[in-house]
């Protein structure tokens, strides 16, 4: 059965989670047990809709601008191997603005608008269990999948230091992400608070 070859499930006990980039995904398929293949494509184009309606779709959306900085940071950083170092091998020279404008046009899977992750465009269902990363809590979850281990925390970013965002550039990223902002109930922070934040990160590290 196609269901079985599915990434991002475990057919066994019907569960899907989407892997929306940057957003506790490796810790959350350790601890949903799921160790098939994933990936980080949309559920609409790589999902069949009768998985998404009848299994328990789990989905996890993190602050939009904290998010896309996060990425930024672990694809840039020198320890990072994977795919788009092999496409971009120049990708730890690159600046913010680089970062954002190249793989916003070329890459439709770096860090994208998080809603194309918690909609199947081909169903009116939402996700069953939709977390937040800033203020996870699992006790539902675990207690509707009968999991008993605490909860993991894995992949931790190693790029703790500022990064210098353009105000303009900022702004960008903010409509970039405005449908996440609308739907998740986010608020972007005014510029200044951003940065004076960001430079406070290198204060504590």
């Amino acid at each position: 059965m196609i269901e079985f070859m599915q990434p991002n499930t475990c057919s066994e006990r019907k569960i899907l989670f989407v892997h929306n980039p940057k957003a506790a995904g490796t810790s959350f398929r350790k601890w949903l047990g799921i160790n098939n293949r994933f990936n980080h494509f949309f559920p609409s184009t790589h999902t069949p809709v009768k998985i998404w309606n009848d299994y328990t779709v789990i989905v996890v959306v993190r602050d939009p601008i904290e998010r896309a900085i996060s990425g930024y940071k672990y694809l840039t950083h020198e320890s990072y191997q994977g795919t788009f170092r092999k496409i971009y091998p120049d990708l730890p020279s690159w600046d913010p603005l680089t970062f954002f404008s190249r793989m916003f046009n070329e890459q439709i899977i770096v860090v994208p608008p998080q809603f194309k992750y918690a909609t199947h465009f081909l169903s009116n269902k939402p996700p069953d269990f939709l977390l937040k990363f800033e203020n996870l809590d699992t006790t539902e979850l675990a207690r509707h999948l009968k999991i008993k281990e605490p909860f993991p925390r894995e992949n931790i970013g190693k790029n703790r230091s500022p990064i210098e965002l353009r105000e303009d550039l900022y702004v960008a990223l903010i409509r970039h992400y405005r449908v996440d902002y609308l739907l998740y109930d986010y608020r972007p922070k005014p510029y200044d608070v951003f940065m004076d934040e960001q430079h406070g990160l290198k204060q504590a590290g």
